[in-house]
């Protein structure tokens, strides 16, 4: 049986689009792009994060599956992309879903990859708010951070020398607080 399939059918869809949902709301959050080629970096970003995040065993079944599904489901990308507006709302929700319904170690693996793809998402392109873009930052940002599979949520400092745009930081920041509530 997959992890999935243990939810209601509309608490499946859910949870198998938030991630996606996430990463999206990420990509249009930011109000510093010059071109559109960072929203495109930011995309790439998004997606080679849930596949690794959809190939880690240290992520668990459920959020490897989570991560997986919203790759495989493209037929749903518009519509989940549609809903962007309520992104922040959608997490709440999948929180509440998997406190009621998962484990705590579900929970806090769902939260670190929720933190891991939206600061992976936002680090995509460092920016310079004063400029622009300023660099593709992503990998060396990661490979700086390889020993850490993920941000810890308790560390809400993390994202300070990050170079991200204020609209990025503030949104980390919100996301932040509806994972820790």
């Amino acid at each position: 049986m997959s992890e999935l399939q243990r939810f209601v059918p509309v608490d499946q869809d859910t949870l198998a689009g938030i991630l996606y949902r996430v990463g999206h709301w990420m990509i249009h959050i930011d109000d510093t792009d010059i071109e559109e080629i960072s929203e495109k970096i930011e995309e790439e970003q998004m997606f080679a994060i849930l596949t690794k995040v959809a190939k880690s065993p240290k992520a668990g079944p459920l959020v490897c599956e989570m991560a997986a599904e919203a790759l495989r489901q493209k037929l749903s990308w518009p519509r989940w992309a549609a809903d962007d507006v309520d992104a922040l709302e959608e997490v709440g929700k999948a929180c509440r879903i998997i406190k009621s319904q998962g484990t705590r170690d579900e929970f806090v693996m769902f939260s670190k990859a929720v933190m891991m793809l939206a600061t992976g998402v936002a680090r995509a392109v460092r920016e310079d708010t004063e400029h622009g873009q300023k660099d593709e930052g992503y990998f060396s940002w990661l490979s700086e951070k390889a020993g850490n599979v993920v941000l810890a949520l308790t560390d809400g400092e993390a994202h300070k020398d990050m170079n991200i745009s204020p609209a990025e930081d503030s949104a980390l920041n919100e996301l932040l607080g509806i994972l820790k509530a």
